[in-house]
Parts: structure tokens; C-alpha cells; sequence
């Protein structure tokens, strides 16, 4: 049985109602017709879901038990401004980011670290973006063709990143060996950090399964240097992290891990 389903607004009319059986068949996921009456939130209860992606005629939003989902590259966007300014990424100095590198962001979700890469690996890198959730990699790959916003340099790196569905450990295997200069990790913390209420629908809409030293192993086929994101700095050295780096004030850790690390 899914957690997952597909439905649309009420009084959604022919367009919307076949636009969202489309997303249902095209996922692979039940669409459920909403009653005269009633919630979102019955709806979710009543038939055992996460997340129900919902056809809008604003787009593809996501709706969990903590709110809506509507796509936007969330830190993205102030993180790039701060590169133009002449500023830092932690992520960008942990992955070595430079033109012309190919990326593979194992973890998608919003894409906020995928458009940071994209923008500083420019047109002639490629990031590629894995997403578990069927309903979030929708909304963020719909998002990712029209999201517009005042800088061309931000809407052009959103536009260049290459989503897919599916699951890191199912998919890792299907690339070939060193098809990416770094495969990068950024597995749902278990505990929430901060309290933006703007990424809580997040949670209960995404993929949790731990990494665990095989996905290391099968990254670490496929390009020289791993990077992960945690705050246990103990889990990043069982994985094979030898170098760790964050900021100062920031509980976040990014653990890399090197290939002829690995080998040994």
C-alpha cells in the first residue's frame, strides 16, 4: 500500500482533474477524487498517507500532515548571492565545486545545495538530482522548469539540474564508474534543525533510510570524493570520513570521504 497518493483541488475542472490522473499514472501512484466534504487532513488519514501531491492551478504542491509544499529553492537562493558578493559555502569548499565538474546530489529535495552547485559548476558541469519521494521529486522537478526569480544567473542554474526518481541505494548502480567528480549526501536528520516553518511539510513527504557503508562504497565507484552532511561527526568517521569541515557557529558537519581512503 502506498503512502503516497494523488488528487486535485475541488471543483478542479476537465484540465486540472486529467493533468492530475496523469501525475498518478506517471508515478505509479493511486489517485484519490476528493470528496464534497471534508480536509486534507481526513483525506490523509482516512487512507493511511505522508503526502498527497494536489494539482493546483498554481502548480504541484505537496500537502502533509504540517502544512503545504509549494517549490522554492529555499537557501539556495541567499547562499548564491553571498558567492556573487565574494562570499563562502561551506558545502561549495567541501565538495571542491569549480566550473565544469559533474555532481551528483544523492538526496535532492528542494534543491537548495543542487542549484548551489549548479551555479558555481556553470554550463559546462552537469549536477544530476536523485529524489526517493515520488510526490516531492514532482513538485521539485516542475518546480525546477518554472520557478523564475529577478536573478538570470539563479534561474539558469535551476534550469540545468537534471532530476531523477528513485532511491539512492536502487540507483547508484545503474551510472557507470567515475561518471561524477563528487556524489554528495544529505540524509533527513532525525531530529528537525531549527524550526522553519517553511520545511516542515518537508519531513513527513521525504525518504528516511540512513546511509549505510555499501551506499559509501557504490558512491565512491563513482566519483573520487564522497561528501556527507551530518551533525554527528561520530557517523561521519564510521562512514569513512578521514576530513571534516563546518562553519564555526553551525552545528552542521560536512564528513568527505576520498576515494583512496576508501580503497584502503
Amino acid at each position: 500500500m502506498s503512502i503516497y497518493g494523488v488528487t486535485a483541488i475541488r471543483k478542479c475542472g476537465t484540465e486540472l482533474y486529467n493533468e492530475a490522473r496523469s501525475w498518478a499514472c506517471t508515478l505509479d501512484l493511486p489517485y484519490i477524487p476528493r470528496p464534497i466534504h471534508g480536509t486534507l487532513d481526513q483525506l490523509l488519514r482516512e487512507k493511511g498517507l505522508k503526502a498527497v501531491l494536489v494539482a493546483t492551478h498554481q502548480g504541484p504542491q505537496v500537502y502533509t500532515e504540517e502544512g503545504i509544499l509549494k517549490y522554492h529553492p529555499s537557501m539556495g537562493v541567499p547562499r548564491i548571492r553571498n558567492l556573487k558578493r565574494g562570499g563562502s559555502d561551506h558545502l561549495a569548499q567541501a565538495c571542491g565545486f569549480r566550473t565544469g565538474m559533474r555532481v551528483l546530489d544523492c538526496t535532492l529535495g528542494l534543491a537548495a545545495d543542487a542549484v548551489v552547485a549548479s551555479f558555481l559548476v556553470g554550463p559546462e558541469g552537469k549536477v544530476v538530482g536523485l529524489e526517493a519521494s515520488p510526490v516531492l521529486y514532482w513538485a521539485v522537478s516542475q518546480g525546477l522548469k518554472t520557478y523564475a526569480i529577478d536573478d538570470p544567473d539563479i534561474t539558469a542554474s535551476l534550469r540545468r539540474i537534471q532530476p531523477r526518481l528513485g532511491k539512492a541505494e536502487e540507483l547508484l548502480p545503474t551510472f557507470p564508474a567515475d561518471s561524477f567528480d563528487v556524489v554528495y549526501f544529505d540524509p533527513m536528520f532525525r531530529k528537525p534543525v531549527g524550526n522553519s516553518a517553511s520545511m516542515q511539510p518537508l519531513r513527513p513527504a521525504s525518504y528516511h533510510k540512513p546511509l549505510d557503508p555499501s551506499m559509501i562504497r557504490e558512491a565512491l565507484r563513482l566519483a573520487p570524493r564522497v561528501v556527507v552532511k551530518e551533525r554527528d561527526e561520530d557517523l561521519l568517521r564510521s562512514l569513512g570520513a578521514r576530513e571534516i569541515q563546518g562553519g564555526k557557529y553551525s552545528k552542521l558537519r560536512y564528513g568527505i570521504i576520498r576515494r583512496e581512503e576508501g580503497d584502503q
